[in-house]
C-alpha cells in the first residue's frame, strides 16, 4: 500500500516529532510513504520517498516560501499521487488537507486529516490581519470538508470539528491522544551536578516549563508570579526556544520582564535541549507548570509526567485531557491562583503528596504505543 503526505519543512517541536513518528509507523508496516516537502525530511528507509521541491531562496519561512507552497503543492500533489498510484492521502493539519484536496478529488482516494492544534489561534497571537484570519479559516474548513476521517488529539477539538462540519457530520471524527514516549535515560547525571550546570543551589526549589516559546505559552505569567510566591530560592527553568521571528521577539520580551522584576538571576533560559538532557533536567526540578492559553496536547507535559515530575497547567483543551483533576489546573489569566498553588505545594507536605499521587494516576493513562495506535486509527476501515 502507498500513502502520500506533505510537510513543507520540519522544525523543532512536539507536532513535528509526531509527524515523523506517524511516517515511521507506516514504514514499520512496510507501507510505501511519499512525502512532499520544501526541505529534505531526514528519514532513511527504503520505502520512504521524499519529493523535495526546488526553492531558490535561503529562508524557508519567508513569504515567498509560503506562497510557493500554497500555489504549487496542490497541483504537484496531484502529479505525484497519480504517477505513484497512491492509495491513501494523509494531511497533517487542516491547511495540508486544503492543499491535498485536489489530489483527493482527482485521484478519487480517501484522505485522513490529523488535527494537532489551532493554527488560527497562533496567527491571532501574531496579530495577523482580519482578512488573513478569515482566509485561513476558510482554507481550514475547506480542508476539513475534503477529509473522509479527522483525527484530533483532544476531546474539545473533536467537538469543535463536529460543529464546524455542520451538515457533514457523517465524516468520521476520532480522538487519538499523544502518549508518554519511552524514556530510557542513559547514564543519569547526579541531580546536584545537573543543577550546578545551571547555577542552581542544591537546596533551591525549581519550577520548569518547556516548549516552543510563543506568545500562546503565556510564560510571562510565571515570571510575574515568581517574586510573589514567597518561597526561598525559587528558580524558573524555561526550556525551549522560538522557531519564528515573532517567537524570538517574545523571548526577548520575557528576558526584559525578568530583568524589570529583578528575577533575571533566577529565570534561566536553557534553549533547545536533546530529549535525554530535557528529561534529566526534569529529574532535577520540583514542579512542571504550563500556563498556556491554547494547546493541542502538549508533549512537554507528558514527558514531565513520564519523568515523575509533578505537573500543573491551564484548564484549557488538551491540558484538561492530560491532567483531568481540578487540583492540577488553574485559570491561566489568574496569577493569584498560580501563586497560591505553587506556594502551597512547597509549604504543605500533604498537598504535595496529593499532587504527586494524582500525577502518577494520570501518567498511567498515557502509557501506550502511539505508533501502533496511529496506524490503526488512520487505516481501520478507510480503504474498504
Amino acid at each position: 500500500m502507498k500513502i502520500m503526505t506533505a510537510m513543507y519543512t520540519l522544525r523543532k517541536g512536539g507536532s513535528y516529532d509526531r509527524f515523523k513518528m506517524m511516517i515511521e509507523s507506516f514504514l514499520e508496516k512496510q507501507w510505501e510513504v511519499h512525502c512532499l516537502s520544501l526541505t529534505p525530511i531526514q528519514i532513511r528507509h527504503s520505502f520512504f520517498y521524499n519529493h523535495v521541491m526546488y526553492f531558490p531562496f535561503k529562508r524557508v519561512d519567508s513569504f515567498m516560501a509560503k506562497l510557493l507552497v500554497f500555489s504549487t503543492f496542490p497541483l504537484w500533489s496531484v502529479w505525484i499521487g497519480w504517477r505513484n498510484k497512491i492509495d491513501l492521502l494523509i494531511a497533517f493539519g487542516s491547511i495540508y488537507a486544503f492543499m491535498q484536496g485536489p489530489s483527493k478529488w482527482f485521484l478519487k482516494r480517501p484522505m485522513v486529516t490529523l488535527i494537532r492544534g489551532s493554527l488560527t489561534f497562533g496567527f491571532r497571537m501574531q496579530d495577523s490581519s482580519r482578512y488573513f484570519l478569515y482566509l485561513n479559516k476558510k482554507m481550514e474548513n475547506t480542508g476539513l470538508y475534503f477529509s473522509d476521517r479527522i483525527i484530533t488529539n483532544n476531546v474539545a477539538s473533536r467537538s469543535e470539528m463536529l460543529k464546524s462540519l455542520g451538515k457533514r457530520r457523517n465524516i468520521d471524527v476520532q480522538v487519538l491522544y499523544n502518549n508518554i514516549p519511552p524514556m530510557n535515560i542513559r547514564e543519569p547525571e547526579d541531580i546536584l551536578k545537573m543543577r550546578e550546570k545551571y547555577g542552581i543551589p542544591g537546596d533551591a526549589k525549581v519550577l520548569a516549563t518547556a516548549g516552543i516559546l510563543s506568545r500562546g505559552k503565556n510564560i510571562e505569567t510565571l515570571i510575574k508570579c515568581l517574586p510573589k510566591v514567597e518561597v526561598k530560592d525559587l528558580y524558573l527553568l524555561i526550556i525551549g526556544d522560538g522557531s519564528t521571528n515573532p517567537d524570538f521577539n517574545y523571548k526577548d520580551s520575557l528576558q526584559r520582564l525578568a530583568k524589570q522584576l529583578g528575577v533575571d538571576k533566577k529565570v534561566i533560559f536553557t534553549g533547545w535541549l536533546e530529549k535525554e538532557k530535557l528529561w534529566k533536567l526534569y529529574l532535577a526540578s520540583d514542579l512542571f507548570v504550563l500556563p498556556s492559553l491554547s494547546e493541542g496536547m502538549p508533549n512537554a507535559m507528558l514527558e514531565a509526567l513520564g519523568a515523575g515530575l509533578p505537573c500543573m497547567g491551564s484548564n484549557i483543551a488538551g491540558v484538561k485531557d492530560i491532567l483531568q483533576y481540578d487540583e492540577l489546573m488553574f485559570d491561566p489569566m489568574d496569577e493569584q491562583t498560580v501563586i497560591n498553588k505553587v506556594r502551597q505545594l512547597f509549604s504543605d507536605p500533604q498537598y504535595l503528596y496529593r499532587i504527586k499521587k494524582l500525577c502518577q494516576d494520570r501518567k498511567k493513562a498515557f502509557s501506550f504505543q502511539w505508533k501502533e495506535k496511529v496506524f490503526q486509527v488512520v487505516t481501520e476501515g478507510i480503504l474498504s
